[in-house]
């Protein structure tokens, strides 16, 4: 790989600060990719569609260039390496529900910077966000600490840096397979989901918080529930040890569904 470009994938590997603060519009749609780019929500279809994505024949292809101008009005035309499996039909059919709202102009793409005069960038503005961004450093005391077995630090590391192998995790290495949560059978499953938010590890969750007498907000993700763990009501020696004991718990109930 040449230089200049490990250099501009290491930025971009930093820059989710700043995607989350930009709008898209669409004109010619040359600018931006059709699986690759926000340019239809605020995330990418690629991540949102990734069953689809994996077996789509241009993956890189901009959004102009699967717009067909042959018809009277214009037409998406997706190409794919294969037909559709019958659980996959849905997500097509939300997909085409998508893109129906969406047509292509002779107007130039543009990229706007959310909360600027005019859609413009500010430098202020980007240097507070980055600033607050920053903020919430890794958890590092609250996950490597003494009385916290090997096993359980290693996995609430994983989990906050969301290496678990979840479903949505394996769907996109290339695995063809449904989403859903095994815990609760009710939404798409990721570690956020399948340790925090989802109904079977509220219910756990709730056991625990009422052995310590407390109330907790849950919050949106693992990073931030070990940060918040810290708090007032965790001080005897020992107690850090639940939450590695929780999420290693919730996950081991997952595997053995």
């Amino acid at each position: 790989m040449e230089l200049w470009c490990w250099v501009w994938k290491e930025i971009m590997k930093e820059a989710d600060w700043c995607w989350d603060k930009m709008n898209f519009k669409v004109g010619k749609g040359t600018k931006f990719r059709f699986w690759k780019d926000p340019w239809c929500g605020e995330v990418e279809l690629a991540r949102r569609f990734p069953q689809l994505f994996n077996v789509a024949a241009q993956r890189s292809a901009t959004v102009g260039e699967l717009w067909d101008h042959n018809s009277d009005l214009g037409s998406w035309n997706l190409r794919f390496s294969r037909g559709f499996n019958d659980w996959e039909l849905n997500m097509v059919d939300e997909l085409l529900q998508i893109l129906r709202s969406q047509r292509i102009t002779l107007e130039e793409d543009l990229a706007l910077w959310k909360g600027g005069k005019n859609g413009k960038f500010e430098v202020k503005e980007a240097y507070e966000l980055l600033i607050s961004h920053s903020t919430l450093l890794f958890p590092k005391k609250g996950i490597w600490m003494e009385n916290v077995p090997s096993k359980l630090a290693f996995f609430a590391w994983e989990a906050t840096w969301g290496r678990v192998l979840t479903l949505d995790r394996l769907q996109k290495r290339g695995w063809q397979l449904p989403n859903r949560c095994y815990l609760c059978g009710m939404d798409e499953e990721n570690v956020n989901h399948l340790l925090i938010h989802c109904t079977v590890a509220s219910v756990l969750w709730g056991i625990v918080l009422g052995l310590f007498g407390a109330q907790w907000v849950f919050p949106e993700n693992v990073k931030e529930a070990i940060v918040s763990w810290k708090g007032s009501f965790v001080e005897k020696e020992g107690e850090n040890l639940e939450i590695h004991t929780v999420i290693y718990f919730l996950d081991g109930l997952e595997g053995e569904e």
